[in-house]
């Protein structure tokens, strides 16, 4: 083997090693202030119950999410449009649970905002089946990327479908 061979093997076992530590140590979480410093077990999350087994949030960094009115969400849903379909408020519950919840979100972190995540990978038809469960129910967000819930709704409402989503930019 020459000094090349050894010097890529090691760096690959290096690799390896940080790989199989991270993974017996359940990951990380996002360090933005609005996460638990390490992951570990909430078995009493709710709506979150994927992450129940590891998480990087606990019931009461969710509460927005159930909808419960309180300090954090100031009783602003997602909804401001009107009840949303159950299968659209699924996919909004699902991605948001992944974001607080996640040790796997700290993965895809944005180089400029510690509490954002970018270039998360989605497969094709995630987005496909997000879109169409979404599409005919109404938001007041012009940008549903960057505005999900509608914290800065200016206008009337109007179909998903019709809204911008420049993820590109984000």
């Amino acid at each position: 083997m020459g000094v090349t061979s050894r010097s890529l093997l090691l760096v690959c076992a290096c690799f390896a090693a940080a790989l199989i530590s991270e993974a017996r140590s359940g990951g990380v979480c996002l360090q933005d202030g609005k996460h638990k410093a390490t992951p570990s077990p909430e078995p009493h999350l709710r709506e979150c119950s994927l992450y129940a087994d590891n998480s990087c949030c606990t019931e009461d960094d969710i509460e927005d999410i159930s909808h419960v009115a309180s300090a954090i969400n100031k009783n602003e849903p997602w909804d401001k449009c009107g009840p949303l379909s159950p299968m659209c408020e699924g996919f909004l519950k699902r991605v948001s649970c992944f974001y607080r919840c996640s040790p796997d979100a700290a993965r895809w972190p944005h180089p400029h905002r510690r509490s954002y995540i970018q270039a998360v990978p989605l497969c094709h038809s995630f987005c496909r089946d997000w879109f169409d469960a979404c599409r005919m129910d109404l938001t007041c967000a012009r940008n549903w990327a960057r505005d999900p819930r509608g914290q800065n709704c200016t206008g009337t409402c109007v179909q998903y479908q019709q809204v911008g989503c420049d993820l590109a930019h984000d």
